[in-house]
């Protein structure tokens, strides 16, 4: 392994680290958006402990992919030095790009899927009342003949 390829695999490490620290504070300020009562609100620890779990994976398979999975000592110290520089550099940059896709991309997705579901919604209102309509009449009939000459003798 060169000293170039040993130094690109740490840049990735770095890097990697930087997408852990951004990945992790938008999934707390994502929580702390919601209700008290969510789902996601309440159980936030254990939410966390999952994706800290699943970073970890991705970190050893960004490690195996890059260097067949031989792990080096600084490759976690890289990882720290990429959150660090995350909130040293990268966490105002970030915030904007992140406020920036979510009203460019997500709010316009969200309120396409919203309006589908609204249309969708009223048709089956429609459809509910069409056949209300369509059943009343049979309905009333049935109303008007007593219990009594339903039931056997």
């Amino acid at each position: 392994m060169t000293i170039s390829y040993q130094f690109l695999s740490l840049l990735a490490m770095i890097a990697s680290g930087v997408a852990a620290g951004f990945l992790v504070e938008s999934f707390r300020d994502s929580c702390q958006a919601l209700r008290p009562g969510a789902l996601l609100r309440r159980y936030q620890g254990l939410f966390e402990i999952l994706l800290w779990l699943g970073l970890g994976i991705a970190s050893f398979y960004l490690l195996f992919y890059l260097r067949d999975g031989s792990w080096r000592i600084y490759d976690p110290l890289a990882q720290i030095v990429g959150i660090i520089t995350y909130e040293l550099w990268f966490r105002q940059p970030m915030l904007i790009g992140r406020r920036v896709f979510l009203r460019l991309v997500v709010q316009p997705i969200w309120w396409i899927l919203h309006l589908v579901v609204t249309i969708i919604r009223h048709i089956v209102r429609i459809l509910v009342k069409i056949l209300m309509v369509i059943i009343w009449p049979f309905l009333k009939i049935i109303k008007k003949i007593p219990r009594r000459s339903l039931q056997k003798k």
